[in-house]
């Protein structure tokens, strides 16, 4: 069973961009495990000073195959 990742998408996280705790939405999602093992769900944001930050925004409960 595939992961859904639209509700990451939906929701504001809390980055901090220099220093700054500013909330965004993420503007790509995706899964990063090793495989046959649980992962962690990665956010990318983009800052409004320009700046782009990686963040983990959740874990996956089932090993991706």
């Amino acid at each position: 069973m595939p992961i859904d990742l639209s509700r990451y998408m939906q929701k504001e996280y809390e980055v901090d961009c220099d220093g700054q705790i500013v909330k965004l939405r993420p503007i790509k999602v995706w899964v990063l495990a090793p495989r046959g093992r649980k992962g962690v769900v990665i956010g990318l944001f983009k800052c409004p000073n320009g700046k782009t930050v990686r963040k983990a925004i959740g874990k996956t409960d089932q090993p991706l195959t």
